[in-house]
């Protein structure tokens, strides 16, 4: 047998969806027939109860390629441990939007079993890196950081600074900071634009902002966003793609840059990303389309 294209292959799986399950057994059987060593992580090993499947500490650390199974929020948590190691994560879809996921449910088998003799073309997307001055921990993300209010009713007077310098102060509920593979997520929710993945930017929004004349920013990615929270607000939130990560007190700020590494995604087929828009976000028809 040749020498496989991908020899360490690990899994992420959403363990609470059985098809999701069913699916990681089909292709620890597809990874011994091609001589492809698997690893999970420990705390999904017991569930997926896969023979002969190793579990190392420093998981995906040694992983040529990681497949997500599951949704958009499962391959975001893979993302997550892939992404600051330089690990290619392709995602195949259970969930129930599958925006991020590349491999439907149907013909996964034929997919990954080509992409473990044939290797893998990947797609490097822009990821953000958060922390807080002061605090040496930063989070990585691949869609969005955002800094949100802790008590609904109140109203907080963010401001904003680029690479040092004051730009606004916005009465908001909060402030998302999003890179372009974000742009179809939270920050579209809050009017921002799509960028397309490939873009080298940082998207700033403000959420349900109490002014006539707030908009989305866009600006390079080489920029230090600072979203500063002031001392009289009743204290904040930290979010990152969408999960809590930490309070923030009163005069606290976070600070967002390009982070070190790119999320490299695989990709299988040209033109995926409009593609996406078109199926997913119905991107260019029209209402009476949609409805019909």
């Amino acid at each position: 047998m040749p020498k496989p294209a991908i020899e360490r292959m690990a899994l992420y799986v959403d363990v609470r969806r059985e098809a999701a399950v069913q699916a990681a057994r089909s292709i620890a059987a597809i990874a011994a027939r091609n001589g492809v060593r698997l690893q999970v992580p420990h705390t999904q090993r017991d569930v997926l109860c896969l023979d002969g499947v190793a579990s190392p500490d420093d998981f995906p650390a040694t992983a040529n390629l990681l497949v997500s199974l599951g949704g958009d929020g499962t391959l975001l948590q893979a993302a997550h441990a892939a992404g600051p190691l330089g690990i290619p994560i392709v995602g195949v879809d259970f969930g129930r939007v599958g925006f991020l996921t590349e491999v439907g449910r149907a013909g996964y088998e034929e997919a990954l079993e080509r992409i473990m003799r044939e290797g893998v073309r990947t797609e490097p997307h822009l990821a953000l890196s958060a922390r807080v001055p002061g605090d040496e921990q930063s989070f990585y993300a691949v869609n969005d950081i955002h800094v949100d209010r802790r008590r609904t009713g109140h109203i907080v007077y963010f401001g904003i600074e680029l690479s040092g310098e004051r730009v606004a102060t916005i009465p908001a509920d909060g402030i998302v900071v999003a890179s372009p593979t974000g742009s179809t997520a939270y920050f579209l929710s809050a009017g921002g634009p799509i960028m397309a993945p490939s873009l080298q930017a940082i998207g700033i929004a403000p959420l349900a902002p109490h002014t006539l004349f707030s908009r989305p920013l866009v600006v390079g990615a080489d920029e230090v966003v600072r979203i500063v929270v002031p001392r009289q607000s009743a204290g904040t939130q930290l979010f990152v793609d969408g999960q809590h990560v930490r309070d923030l007190e009163p005069g606290a700020c976070v600070e967002v840059v390009r982070a070190p590494e790119p999320v490299h995604f695989v990709r299988l087929n040209s033109g995926y990303f409009f593609q996406t828009l078109e199926r997913k976000l119905h991107w260019g028809m029209s209402l009476k389309q949609y409805l019909e």
